[in-house]
């Protein structure tokens, strides 16, 4: 069986035209009137290819080809069509288009199969709208209760409540959303990579190993401030200039302490009294560190708290708390195989890798076995207008999943 390239490439261009900032980008915020175009357009391709369609109460869209064998678990594929502000045509869009692909091709061919095979479009996944990420995941792996959704507004003070009921279903009963772990077998998703590694490299495609572990840290730095020209240097406690210690050898720790999914990076940096002429008196900045072992990460992250330690024989006081914390995700090595199998056989070229950004999938990962596919994002631009993956990288991921989706349901 194979995918027909020239149908995905048509869903990816009419998505792209359910879009508020036209020259500028992709804009598709969930439940905005350009979703719901495009979620009206979806549902009727999903009908049209044979999909049993209905949409949950927060609003992810379900659509299933039944197995001969009912009882079993699933295999899901699936993705999102909600963008950030000003992104591209191809995040979690190429997952939707590929996996409705998946199941066109697989009744066209009319394939017998055990197991159902569903499409998932999981619904807030950037969490552009109402700044919660991953919500439709995290419905379906029960996750999300009424009282987390009822108070959340977007930016022009419209409750996601009222957005929700607009799609004519139910938000007092998302926890209606869940799916027991019994019902599913695997997900598998693909996706760009949002990275340069593979367009670099020249490889077609990537299989994904894991999701890492992400960790937001605030540290903060307490020093003493004092007329920048009247205080000599040895008498000063610049909480700058002890911050910028730090800083500057985070690169070396992770590449010293950590393996090679580990990535550190300090995104913002508050400096007080932020003054031309006053030595600083704070300063706080955070850390997002990523990986995939939670040895590896704890290493990195003492070695960072060792360094921060030494910063207070120059005067000055130090913290460091933990933000946010989401754990790492694993791929079922089965799946892998199957993944490494197909793209042998289609002489596809691969590589396997890790995943920096976070996915539905990892929300997924807790009720079921999970795999990624990724295809190269050309230059490694993702979330910008500029985010492109060329034609046949895009067939040979699809024709890789639907490979493995056939090989996971027979």
């Amino acid at each position: 069986m194979k995918v027909n390239i020239h149908r995905v490439m048509k869903g990816i261009e009419r998505l792209s035209e359910f879009n508020s900032t036209p020259e500028k980008g992709c804009t598709r915020y969930s439940y905005s009137k350009e979703d719901l175009l495009a979620r009206k357009y979806l549902i009727n391709q999903m009908k049209e290819a044979g999909f049993e369609v209905r949409v949950d109460n927060i609003g992810n869209i379900k659509g299933v080809l039944k197995g001969t064998e009912e009882k079993l678990p699933v295999v899901i594929s699936g993705s999102h069509i909600d963008t950030v502000k000003h992104g591209g045509n191809y995040d979690g869009i190429l997952g939707v288009v590929a996996a409705i692909e998946v199941g066109r091709v697989i009744k066209e061919n009319n394939l017998k199969h055990r197991r159902g095979y569903q499409v998932v479009i999981f619904t807030e996944e950037e969490g552009s709208n109402f700044s919660v990420n991953l919500l439709g995941s995290k419905a379906i792996a029960g996750k999300i209760e009424f009282e987390d959704i009822k108070d959340l507004k977007d930016n022009m003070g419209i409750s996601m409540v009222d957005m929700i009921e607009k799609l004519g279903v139910n938000s007092r009963r998302v926890s209606e959303c869940r799916i027991p772990k019994e019902e599913i077998y695997s997900m598998i998703e693909l996706h760009i990579e949002q990275g340069r590694v593979l367009d670099e490299e020249n490889i077609s495609v990537g299989i994904v190993k894991g999701i890492n572990a992400l960790n937001w840290y605030e540290v903060r730095i307490e020093g003493e401030a004092n007329h920048a020209g009247a205080t000599p240097m040895k008498y000063r406690k610049d909480a700058l200039i002890e911050a910028s210690k730090l800083i500057s050898k985070i690169p070396t720790i992770v590449e010293k302490f950590g393996d090679e999914s580990n990535v550190a990076t300090v995104g913002v940096i508050e400096c007080k009294p932020n003054l031309p002429n006053v030595i600083p008196k704070e300063v706080k900045f955070t850390i997002d560190l990523r990986g995939i072992e939670p040895d590896t990460n704890r290493r990195v992250l003492e070695e960072i708290k060792n360094e921060l330690k030494k910063i207070e024989n120059g005067g000055v006081k130090t913290s460091i708390k933990e933000l946010t914390k989401a754990k790492e995700t694993k791929s079922k090595e089965e799946i892998l195989k199957i993944i490494e199998e197909k793209a042998l056989k289609r002489k596809i070229s691969y590589k396997f890798m890790y995943s920096g950004s976070n996915h539905d999938t990892s929300i997924i990962s807790e009720i079921c076995d999970v795999a990624m596919i990724f295809v190269p994002s050309v230059n490694g631009s993702s979330h910008c207008p500029e985010e492109y993956t060329k034609e046949i990288d895009i067939q040979n991921g699809c024709q890789l999943l639907l490979d493995t989706v056939e090989e996971l349901i027979k």
